[in-house]
């Protein structure tokens, strides 16, 4: 039943009620006030089988379903039980490389030894130094 400007209006298979009631006025000259009640017996009988019938459908669509959506459920739990190994193993795979590293890095290695740097020459210890001569003997002036 839905509520228009005020006024309510029945809608069944978008029929309003003054139209339900032209159909009922036809089908009570037609079929006369003797068939009446046992036309509303068929069609009580009828809406009755549609309804069972729409009730089985929707058990047995939400039966299928549950049987999919369980099918469904097991294979993402696989899944995630997949991926949570393949963590597992890179976790350890990670943790073992890391460790190899450290070992690597730490064995007693000799170091190289580190020389003392020359002094350049610069200008200034070339003048100091006495003038050589031939003979490796110093000149003096």
């Amino acid at each position: 039943m839905q509520i228009m400007s005020g006024a309510p209006v029945l809608l069944f298979f978008d029929i309003s009620g003054g139209e339900l009631l032209i159909i009922m006025l036809v089908v009570f000259l037609v079929f006369g006030p003797e068939k009446m009640p046992e036309m509303a017996r068929k069609a009580g009988r009828l809406m009755n089988q549609m309804k069972k019938a729409s009730s089985d459908l929707t058990n047995e669509f939400k039966k299928e379903t549950s049987v999919l959506q369980n099918e469904i459920n097991a294979a993402h739990a696989k899944v995630d039980e997949q991926i949570e190994s393949v963590r597992r193993e890179v976790n350890r795979t990670k943790a073992q490389v890391v460790n190899d590293m450290n070992v690597e890095a730490k064995p007693e290695t000799v170091a190289d030894p580190v020389l003392p740097a020359e002094e350049p020459t610069s200008a200034k210890n070339v003048a100091a130094e006495p003038p050589k001569t031939e003979n490796n003997t110093t000149k003096t002036e």
